[in-house]
């Protein structure tokens, strides 16, 4: 005979405090665990953001010693452009030779600088430049790569085609023979050194006489300099800009040292 067990009629439901109780544990479970991941991904964002700005504030201070060494090159120039030009001008007072006094560094001295831009392309490309808390510094950056970008950029791609018509007619009028016997000169006395670090002057004769030909060249000497001129408003304003924005760094987050 099969006994068949009733439920208990008698059993008495919990009350709707316990009901409650239980729910605001699971509540509260849940919010915690929500509020810790959050904090997590906060305190890892704001490593990254210190560790993007530091490198940043090591790309600016490389940015504007290149900025100021640029600037001393351009101030070093100017004169030499003007002897250049009445070299060009005046060839027999010269017997027909670019005095490497000089032509020498006109063709030697690297004046343009390129920044590399490298943290903040970093920061666009992975979408991270929203883990730049303060707002300021984030549109700082902005305004600085977009100044490199554009006049910065534009001006030194023009200084550059300035140089290389002075050099493209150099070499379609003179002899590169004092040229020649210095490389060789030095590449024996520092047969372990960059042939370029070490100083030296070289005459460069002229072969071509044309007037027509001396006058292109006096003025791209004129040009080099007018560009010169220009180019050094650009770097004021870039060394300014990394200055500032570095300044800025170093004061809101305190790491800049």
């Amino acid at each position: 005979m099969d006994v068949h067990h009733h439920p208990d009629l008698h059993h008495k439901p919990k009350p709707w405090k316990e009901y409650l109780l239980e729910y605001l544990m699971i509540f509260l479970a849940v919010m915690t665990g929500f509020f810790a991941e959050s904090f997590r991904e906060h305190l890892s964002d704001r490593t990254k953001e210190k560790d993007y700005l530091t490198a940043l504030s090591v790309e600016l201070k490389s940015d504007t010693a290149h900025y100021a060494s640029s600037l001393r090159q351009v101030f070093f120039l100017r004169p030499l452009f003007d002897s250049l030009y009445d070299n060009a001008r005046h060839p027999v007072r010269y017997k027909f030779t670019l005095a490497g006094k000089w032509n020498t560094p006109i063709n030697e001295h690297l004046v343009t600088y390129w920044p590399a831009l490298t943290i903040i392309q970093q920061l666009k490309s992975s979408g991270n430049l929203r883990l730049i808390d303060n707002e300021v510094i984030a549109q700082k950056i902005i305004e600085y790569e977009t100044f490199i970008e554009g006049d910065y950029k534009a001006d030194m791609d023009g200084l550059n085609k300035a140089y290389e018509t002075l050099y493209s007619l150099e070499d379609g009028m003179c002899d590169y023979g004092d040229f020649n016997r210095q490389i060789n000169r030095n590449m024996q006395l520092n047969p372990d050194k960059d042939v370029m670090s070490s100083s030296f002057i070289y005459d460069m004769p002229l072969v071509e006489k044309d007037p027509i030909k001396l006058n292109q060249l006096a003025n791209s000497a004129v040009n080099c300099n007018s560009r010169d001129w220009g180019y050094m408003t650009r770097l004021n304003k870039a060394k300014s800009e990394a200055a500032g924005l570095l300044k800025l760094i170093g004061n809101v987050y305190h790491f800049e040292k």
